[in-house]
């Protein structure tokens, strides 16, 4: 048997590809450039400074939805969320952080309209899915490293059936 759909892998790729074909053009005129991203890594290598990383994250129940669960029975049809983290990292701007404010939010707007408005994301998530932004965190606060960097949090609900798993 092999797998037909794996929406979790589906979201993923598409994310990982729109983001990988974005340019974001910050305040001084410089571009975080198309393909600087990582995936699944801790850290930008230099050359790719500034850029996005992207990390898989989590994968739960949906637990708005029913679901099967008697233990003899067939896994039912339900939903999942599943919480993928973009980062954005700028180029260290010490000590005075120019523009370093502006320039996440420059790039935390050109992310969220990537994502939500994706047709590709919306057609994986189905009729009964969502695409949700659930705000974002940046280093930016007393007491944190102040280098530039800013991670938004998506929440994607899809339909989870496990038919979708075999080969017909």
């Amino acid at each position: 048997m092999t797998a037909t759909v794996d929406r979790r892998a589906l979201i993923l790729e598409t994310l990982l590809t729109a983001l990988s074909r974005l340019s974001i053009t910050l305040t001084d005129g410089s571009v975080i450039a198309a393909g600087n991203i990582v995936h699944n890594r801790d850290e930008l290598p230099a050359e790719k400074v500034p850029g996005i990383i992207l990390l898989d994250a989590d994968e739960v129940r949906d637990l708005r939805f029913a679901q099967n669960q008697g233990r003899g029975e067939r896994t039912g049809p339900g939903m999942m969320k599943m919480t993928p983290e973009i980062y954005i990292v700028l180029d260290v701007r010490k000590p005075h952080n120019k523009n370093v404010g502006e320039d996440l939010n420059l790039a935390r707007v050109a992310i969220i309209n990537l994502v939500v408005h994706n047709k590709d994301l919306q057609t994986i998530t189905g009729s009964g899915g969502s695409i949700i932004y659930d705000g974002g965190v940046t280093d930016l606060a007393r007491n944190r490293t102040m280098r530039g960097q800013m991670g938004l949090s998506f929440t994607f609900s899809y339909p989870f059936i496990p038919d979708e798993f075999l080969a017909l």
